[in-house]
């Protein structure tokens, strides 16, 4: 075999290479036509309804939650005008302060405190009561009581408080007679007040306006009548004829006299 007969074997003729690439080249451009009609067929962003769909779908799924969620822990309950919650703890935060508002037009208000919780049976379990009465004459103020079983403490309008095992129905108890009172119901003692253990100044104090002391507990439990600067005298009353008599300290002197 001749070297030119080598040539054209191994070297496709002038039209064969043309067929080639015409067959390559339409190949190309098919892929590139299908990929255009493609990307021209889809829109370039998601449609309006596409996103209407989703979001409708997402809002289900969200309502369908919170509804599972509060059919197995309830929040509370509404019952005629009373709100029942079922949670433990309510806190109301703000830095600026905070009031919570209790009204009542015209009736009392007042917060329980119960530890068997049932509406109506407060005969039963006598839960704890802080609440204000109004529209009772002397008794439009606060008052602390276990329900029907004892009224602990009471205050007018005025501030005046009393205190004791008191009749359950506040009305029923007198005002108090001084800015603060214990009237005793019950045979036990009224009133303590207890020095601590390393007390210095004194344990109770009877001062005048002026700031005076008149009468004085110190802390040995001593019995004080005025002071250094403004001595004060007992006066003691004739067991006969209830004439007052008047003992004091003069010079060194135990002197009783009578009063005018």
């Amino acid at each position: 075999m001749s070297k030119g007969s080598k040539k054209e074997k191994n070297n496709p003729p002038e039209e064969g290479r043309r067929d080639h690439l015409k067959t390559v080249g339409g190949l190309v451009a098919g892929l590139a036509i299908g990929g255009v009609a493609g990307w021209l067929g889809k829109p370039a962003v998601p449609g309006i309804r596409e996103t209407v769909t989703r979001t409708e779908t997402g809002t289900e799924t969200l309502r369908q939650t919170a509804t599972t969620t509060v059919s197995a822990t309830p929040l509370g309950e509404i019952e005629n005008n009373r709100v029942t919650f079922y949670k433990s703890e309510l806190s109301i935060i703000n830095e600026s302060g905070v009031l919570l508002n209790l009204v009542a037009t015209n009736g009392h208000t007042g917060i329980r405190f119960y530890k068997d919780f049932d509406f109506g049976n407060e005969k039963e379990t006598n839960p704890w009561h802080m609440g204000y009465i109004e529209g009772l004459r002397g008794y439009q103020g606060l008052a602390i009581l276990r329900d029907w079983l004892f009224t602990s403490a009471l205050w007018d309008e005025d501030g005046k408080l009393i205190v004791g095992r008191l009749d359950p129905h506040p009305p029923a108890n007198q005002p108090a007679k001084a800015r603060f009172q214990v009237r005793g119901t019950v045979d036990e003692v009224q009133a303590i007040v207890e020095a601590s253990r390393n007390q210095t100044a004194d344990i109770f104090q009877a001062v005048s306006g002026e700031g005076t002391k008149n009468f004085s507990v110190n802390s040995s439990g001593n019995t004080v009548i005025g002071s250094p600067d403004d001595p004060k005298e007992i006066i003691l009353h004739d067991t006969v004829d209830g004439r007052p008599y008047s003992l004091k300290v003069i010079n060194g002197q135990l002197v009783l006299t009578q009063s005018q």
